[in-house]
Order: C-alpha cells, then structure tokens, then sequence
C-alpha cells in the first residue's frame, strides 16, 4: 500500500458488552493498517471494559481511556484531544466495519483536498442485512465538491429530510478540519447529547470542509438497536438543537433553511406530543402545558409564527399554532398518534424487532 497516513479510530464505549468484541474485531482486521484505536470507557459496568483490556493486551495500536459515564459526546471529544492521526474515524461500539472500509475512504482523500469522505452503509437487524437505499440523491458519487458550491448548496441538507447524510460514522474526516473548528467554534455541544449530536457536529463542521467526496463502496455495518420503545424521553433536546439551527441560519444568512427547519420544528413538536398521550405520559392538561411552555418559550417558535403569518402554509397543524387553539393541537396530536403507534402494522412490527432483537 502506498500510503502511510495515520487513521484514528475513535469508539466510544458504554455497556455493549454483546457487540463490542465484534466491534473491535472488524477494526482491527482493517485491511488498511496504520491505525490508531483510541477506545473511551465511558463508565461501562457491564464487563465491556474487560474486553477492552483484552484486545488492548494484544494489539499494540489500540488506547484505552478510562472515565466516568458524561455520555457519547464527551467520550468521542475526549477521543479527539488523544487523537495523532491525519484522519478520524468514529465508531459505534456495537456496529461493524467491512474489511476494507478505512482502506477506501483514505483512497477518496489521499492526494486532494477533500476534508470528508462519506461511504455507503448497509443496516443489520440480527442476521437481516440490508443496504442502505440511496435516500441522498441531491449529492453525487464520485464526484469532489468544493466550495463555494458545497456550502451553498449542500449546507440545506441539514435543514431538511433525505438530502445529506448526518451521522459521525461511515465516513473519514481529516483531523486539520476539525481542529480548525474547534479552535472557532463549539463542535461538542454539551447541550446537544442523545439525540441529534451527531447531526449537530457536521453541521458545525461543514462551513470548514474544503471538499467533499462520496463513494458507493460500504464502509460501514450499523446495527439497529433499541428501535422497539414508542416513547424517547430525549426526544425534547431536538428543539433545543433548533434553536441552535436557527442561530446558525441568521449567522450565515442561509435563507434556504428557514422553511425546512421550521416544517420541521411543527412536525416534531406534535410528534412528541402524540408520544405523550398515546404512551399515557400525561393527562390532557400536561399535554396543552407543554404545548405552551413550547410555544411561548423558544426563539424557533416564535420565529416559525412570524414565518407562518408571513407565507401563509395553510395547512391543519400550523394554523392550530398560529391560532392558539390548543384544544385543536390535543386533538390533531390524538389523531396523529392513534394513525402512527395505533395500527396494527405499527404493533405487529414492534413484535418482530423486539424477538429479533433478544434472539440475536
């Protein structure tokens, strides 16, 4: 192999004592040999820790850092700070890395000035694998975008559904484009953690990139988990994530953001509310509390009503808000969460991911 740049491998571990040895395993087996694997024990207390220990017994590239549970977050930032290589990669300690997966993403940066290099990934649900459909069509294989081009018209992506891919792992980033960021920006927002961190962190970081590069070649195996619970008590740090969306619109003057942003503050907004009551996480009144407390106590929302009156949606949900018929949004989130956790696909298929889940 010609090159010899240094990869880092950043995984983050918490309690997956029952993946994370196949895990490991595929990184170090990586075809492409000049790794650095930083593993962040983050307070595991399940027994994943030993195995940690014991792969770092037998494989001289691999690190261990030790530290109590602050969450994915600050275990991949403390990951960061250790990190030497020219490139980072993010793993999830319970999914997988086919064999040539380092080898093909530092071919798409080597010798160029592509600062992120995004594959393709194939989802496994026990021994179910499937390939990812290609739901990011906006932005091309093969292809080096650089800027201005891909700021002004791939930074929307993170503003709307099913144009950029957003997650940490299944791509290489080259670590003198994160530092840059680092050194100007907060990438690691302590406010942003279990959901929407990762999303958050390239958001923050695309401004920086110089170019990217996209390959069809998978590169990643990510393993579903935990998909079988109807209610997400984290799901409320999505709009304090908006808020900071919306910050990053008016810092750069990215109108196209606007529209897609505030869609979609609406449509999670009535989303969690239908949560609540169909899972019985409060009664009628708690639900409109909520709705107010929302409504009355973030910029997006109040931005969204000045939008809204503005354009004119007409649609159902948006003008119960712009009304403040809250006894109309109970109702409409009523309706929502009987069509989406009520039917009797919606039922059937939570009893299949659930058996598959413990059989395998």
């Amino acid at each position: 192999m010609a090159s010899h740049s240094i990869v880092s491998v950043l995984i983050p571990l918490y309690n997956q004592k029952r993946y994370f040895k196949a895990c490991i395993s595929s990184v170090c087996n990586q075809t492409y040999r000049d790794l650095e694997i930083i593993i962040v024990n983050d307070g595991s207390t399940d027994g994943s820790a030993e195995i940690a220990k014991e792969w770092a017994g037998k494989d001289n590239r691999i690190q261990l850092i030790d530290k109590p549970n602050e969450g994915v977050t600050a275990a991949r930032h403390d990951g960061l700070k250790r990190a030497t290589g020219e490139y980072i990669a993010f793993v999830d300690s319970d999914d997988l890395l086919p064999s040539r997966a380092i080898e093909v993403l530092v071919g798409c940066m080597e010798g160029t000035e592509v600062d992120l290099a995004v594959g393709a990934v194939t989802k496994q649900l026990g021994f179910i694998r499937r390939h990812d459909v290609d739901r990011f069509h906006s932005f091309p294989y093969h292809q080096v975008i650089g800027q201005p081009e891909l700021f002004d018209r791939y930074f929307v992506g993170f503003y709307r559904n099913s144009v950029f891919p957003v997650s940490m792992w299944g791509r290489l980033y080259r670590k003198s484009a994160i530092d840059k960021a680092m050194r100007e920006t907060e990438l690691f927002d302590k406010d942003v953690k279990h959901m929407g961190e990762d999303q958050f962190f390239n958001l923050k970081l695309f401004p920086y990139l110089r170019a990217m590069y996209r390959t069809d070649e998978t590169v990643y195996i990510y393993r579903y988990g935990g998909g079988t619970t109807r209610f997400n008590p984290h799901f409320p740090q999505l709009f304090v994530s908006s808020d900071k969306r919306l910050a990053l619109l008016d810092q750069y003057h990215y109108t196209p953001g606007y529209k897609p942003l505030f869609d979609e503050y609406v449509a999670c907004l009535y989303f969690y509310a239908s949560q609540l009551i169909y899972d019985k996480r409060g009664g009628k009144e708690d639900v409109i509390d909520y709705f107010k407390k929302e409504l009355t106590g973030r910029e997006v929302a109040r931005r969204m009503a000045d939008y809204y009156l503005q354009n004119n949606p007409g649609t159902k949900p948006v003008s119960l808000i712009l009304g403040q018929d809250y006894e109309g949004m109970y109702q409409y989130a009523s309706e929502q969460g009987i069509q989406l956790f009520g039917s009797v696909t919606f039922k059937m298929k939570t009893m299949m991911l659930r058996l598959i889940e413990r059989l395998f």
